[in-house]
């Protein structure tokens, strides 16, 4: 129920961009593509917090990240100097 809530609050556009909506122990976790997007979530998922609270039992805090890169240029990828 939760979930169908975030991606409603986010519209379409924006929950294209999820890569993983997840609850543990209370923490609401959004998992974003990119940072660009990550900050449009937090500010469209900022103005439904209390809706988000009031339907998820245990709800503490809402936390939205970054997806971490992969692949050739991430970093800590073979073949890549971490200077």
């Amino acid at each position: 129920m939760w979930q169908v809530a975030v991606m409603k609050a986010l519209g379409p556009d924006l929950a294209n961009k999820v890569n993983r909506c997840s609850l543990d122990s209370g923490r609401l976790t959004v998992v974003a593509e990119s940072s660009a997007w990550a900050a449009r979530m937090r500010f469209k998922l900022a103005e439904v917090e209390p809706e988000l609270k009031a339907m998820t039992p245990g709800y503490r805090e809402l936390v939205v990240r970054v997806r971490p890169r992969q692949g050739p240029g991430a970093a800590g990828a073979p073949g890549k100097s971490s200077r």
